[in-house]
């Protein structure tokens, strides 16, 4: 037997000394650790990217929250200062009744009025006209209506509706703009939602050519039914169809 084949046949991926075993034990142990560290940054970031999420909307309803606050305080303290002035009114009204002998404020006001004419008195005709000017009324009823808008769709809907049970004679200035402003707000959403829903893209709402387009159409008319005729039209972006695997793995 040739002294060759006594040999023994060694890999390179046997260590050739005991501290080559050391150090491979080491570099093993090495990226485990490095293994590990990697998994627990990942899930660290995943359980801090969960708390920013939840704080986020935490911030988000409590801003709601004092919004609606805020509005519900307000209106109270106009509900207030309104019942205020109508009970005194409502005192005055007593008085004159009594003292003409009549039983309703329209008779006492007629009476009034005859009564001041005989003694060569012009009464001036009462108009009810707000002491704001228009700009003012506009001002408010648009910081209103913002305010409304920050609550929520929820609160948007309630007062437009509580508006529109109004008659329009009866709204005043500020109710009407701020209608306006609601309507045209819950429109653009709506709108927005249903493009959407069709896979189109809601962008074409800023277009001035498209609005353009879209004011010779009652509001009542689909957005969508609108969005197609001005397609065809002018040839508007169509929505993207999602590919087949097939066409995917070509």
């Amino acid at each position: 037997m040739d002294e060759d084949d006594n040999e023994l046949v060694v890999t390179d991926d046997v260590p050739e000394t005991t501290s080559d075993v050391v150090e491979q034990v080491e570099t093993d142990t090495s990226e485990g650790v490095d293994e590990a560290q990697t998994e627990s940054v990942d899930s660290t970031q995943v359980v801090d990217e969960d708390i920013e999420r939840r704080i986020e909307e935490r911030a988000n309803k409590l801003f709601e929250e004092k919004i609606e606050t805020r509005l519900i305080r307000d209106r109270r303290k106009q509900e207030e200062k309104f019942n205020e002035k109508l009970e005194k009114y409502k005192h005055l009204e007593n008085i004159v009744n009594s003292g003409l002998g009549t039983d309703n404020l329209d008779d006492a006001i007629s009476k009034t009025t005859e009564y001041y004419k005989e003694q060569g008195m012009s009464i001036p005709v009462f108009s009810q006209q707000s002491v704001l000017t228009e700009r003012q009324e506009r001002i408010l009823a648009e910081a209103e209506a913002n305010e409304i808008k920050e609550c929520g769709l929820k609160e948007m809907e309630e007062e437009a509706n509580r508006i529109a049970s109004i008659p329009l004679e009866k709204r005043t200035a500020r109710e009407k703009l701020v209608f306006k402003s609601l309507a045209e707000e819950l429109i653009s959403r709506k709108n927005i939602s249903e493009l959407k829903a069709k896979g189109y893209d809601e962008k074409i709402l800023d277009s001035e050519d498209f609005n353009r387009f879209k004011s010779r159409f009652s509001v009542d008319e689909p957005i969508v039914d609108i969005y197609e005729m001005y397609q065809k039209l002018n040839g508007a972006p169509k929505k993207q169809e999602p590919k087949s695997p097939r066409e995917c793995k070509r």
